[in-house]
Formats: C-alpha cells, structure tokens, sequence
C-alpha cells in the first residue's frame, strides 16, 4: 500500500517537475537555500535571545533594542542581496520596487507604534521593537517567497 503511495507521489512529482521546466537536482538545491536561510534566522534568534536581556534601565534597554536591530537589518540585507543575485531581471525589479516600498511602510508603522511614547524614554524602544519585528517578518517572507 504505503509502496504504490510512494511510487504515485514519484511519478506526479516528475510530472510536476517536467511541465514546470525544473529538474530535481534544481528543486533540491531550492530546498537546500531556503533551508540554510531558515537556519540562519533560526541561528540569529537564538543569539538575541540569549543576548539581549532588556533588564536594565530604560536607557540600556533603548541602546539593546537598537542593537538588536541593526543585527536584524544585517540578516535581513544580506538575504535580500544574495536572493536578488539569484533572480531574473523581472523578478528581481519586482522585489526592489516591494523592498522600497516596504520601508517606507516599515518607517511609517514604527512612528504610528511609538507615537504615545513621543517626547517619553520608552519611544526609542517601542521604535526599534516595531522595527525588530517587522523586519523578522520581511526576512520570513522573503525567504517564503523567493529563496
């Protein structure tokens, strides 16, 4: 039973395959990209975790956020450039108009975020959270869509 199953899968998957232009040894290789930017984030999460503690003061807790982001940002363009080698001159126009777009909707969010903090010590914080978590989001969506 499990046999046939298996064998069915095969030949639809070579089928897919063929139509689609993709050869196998292609698809693994896509598996494997997406599979090392997945541990790549994965890796950087775990090092913020364990580095930043957000346990001192306000002041140290605005300087972390900010570190923390950079360290996002850094993923997030190095990923963005290396995809973008990879893609064709359409698609990768595609991505460069949503990644400008993007920002400018990332810097608009993290304002409206940190909004009631303004003239406060926490709205440096609230700005680089908004900013940390939208760029672990773009990282995942690029990732999904396009590695």
């Amino acid at each position: 039973m499990k046999r046939k199953l298996y064998l069915t899968l095969s030949i639809v998957l070579a089928t897919i395959f063929m139509l689609s232009g993709i050869s196998i040894s292609t698809a693994r290789t896509y598996a494997a990209t997406r599979s090392s930017y997945r541990n790549s984030y994965k890796k950087l999460e775990k090092k913020c975790k364990k580095k930043f503690t957000y346990s001192g003061s306000q002041f140290e807790i605005n300087k972390e956020s900010g570190e923390e982001y950079k360290l996002w940002d850094k993923e997030l363009n190095r990923d963005y450039n290396k995809i973008k080698k990879t893609l064709s001159d359409n698609k990768r126009k595609k991505l460069v108009t949503s990644e400008l777009r993007w920002i400018k909707k990332r810097d608009k969010k993290a304002q409206k975020d940190a909004e009631g903090w303004k003239g406060g010590s926490g709205y440096i914080m609230t700005y680089n959270f908004s900013l940390i978590h939208q760029t672990k989001s773009r990282i995942k969506w690029l990732i999904k869509n396009y590695a």
